[in-house]
């Protein structure tokens, strides 16, 4: 028994960029579509007569906006995240053009482990991938 709780324990757990990928791809078009299919089977057939019938329609209308605010949210994450993406790309051929261009400088040595210094503490080998 103590055995399985160790294994269970050890195991690996969701890291959290996974678990943003399966909520962005599984999660968010099932709520999308639950809430649109919700609001839109509220709405169909409403005749509001009375203040009652006009609540129903305002909870299918409210539906739907949660579902198309989830879409938009799904939409800006992604939008957004290939954005960063091709800044970040640039950005590290940007700095590679400038490194390869400062090797090829004549630039005293002190001079270069100094820049390695100021890069090395404004950037820390943690946040580096």
């Amino acid at each position: 028994m103590d055995n399985a709780m160790r294994s269970a324990a050890r195991r690996p757990r969701i890291s959290r960029a996974r678990w943003e990928s399966i909520f962005f791809r599984v999660f968010l078009p099932v709520g999308v579509v639950v809430n649109l299919v919700l609001g839109i089977l509220i709405l169909t057939g409403l005749r509001p007569q009375n203040w009652s019938d006009w609540l129903q329609v305002t909870t299918g209308a409210f539906c739907c906006l949660v579902a198309g605010w989830l879409a938009a949210a799904a939409w800006s994450k992604a939008y957004w995240s290939r954005a960063m993406k091709r800044q970040v790309t640039v950005w590290h051929k940007i700095a590679d053009t400038f490194f390869v261009w400062l090797e090829d400088a004549p630039l005293p040595p002190e001079a270069l482990t100094q820049l390695k210094t100021s890069l090395d503490e404004a950037v820390p080998v943690a946040d580096r991938r």
